[in-house]
């Protein structure tokens, strides 16, 4: 099943987000209803946050898991744009507040399942690339892989794709290797 979708104004939609217990990203006018995430999505998420948790801990970068608002900012950008990515690595703090981050994390990790891959490969994917996210991963439980995109002359190249033994290697963080075997 595809997110709900739905068209308001921002004000609109910080009064609906302020009063509703449900997830919801927004796409400069379009609301988007999250689905809760099943337990594998849940499994592989604590996973994957688990390795990233231990590989950044004591580094100036901090990682979060959804649910966390992030609003993201790009100067050349006028559009207004909340999403809850499953992983995000901060590198710049400033935009940290109590219950949600505003600027650009440096690199978003998205765990799809069946009910939201074109939100994830299409809507958020083409998002991130606009608004400048360095690194997005894409990691698929069914398939047991994670891709791996960079950002490069505005635009998403696939750094790779790993499966089966193999060993994820961030583009952005030279040192960090993610075992498949430990996510799966």
């Amino acid at each position: 099943m595809t997110p709900e979708k739905k068209i308001v104004r921002l004000e609109e939609f910080l009064q609906m987000d302020k009063e509703n217990e449900h997830r919801f990203e927004y796409f400069d006018g379009e609301v988007v209803c999250l689905e809760s995430p099943s337990v594998e999505h849940q499994r592989v998420l604590l996973n994957i946050a688990a390795e990233f948790r231990n590989y950044f801990r004591g580094k100036s970068c901090e990682v979060f898991i959804s649910p966390l608002d992030v609003w993201l900012t790009n100067e050349e950008k006028t559009a207004k744009v909340k999403v809850q990515p499953d992983l995000i690595v901060i590198t710049d703090k400033s935009g940290l507040k109590e219950n949600e981050y505003t600027g650009l994390s440096t690199l978003i990790v998205e765990v799809i399942s069946i009910s939201n891959q074109s939100h994830d490969r299409i809507r958020k994917y083409n998002t991130y690339m606009e608004f400048g996210i360095k690194e997005y991963w894409i990691i698929n439980p069914k398939l047991k892989t994670i891709e791996v995109y960079i950002l490069e002359e505005d635009e998403y190249k696939q750094a790779a794709i790993y499966k089966g033994d193999d060993c994820a290697v961030s583009q952005t963080f030279k040192e960090l290797k993610i075992h498949l075997n430990e996510i799966f």
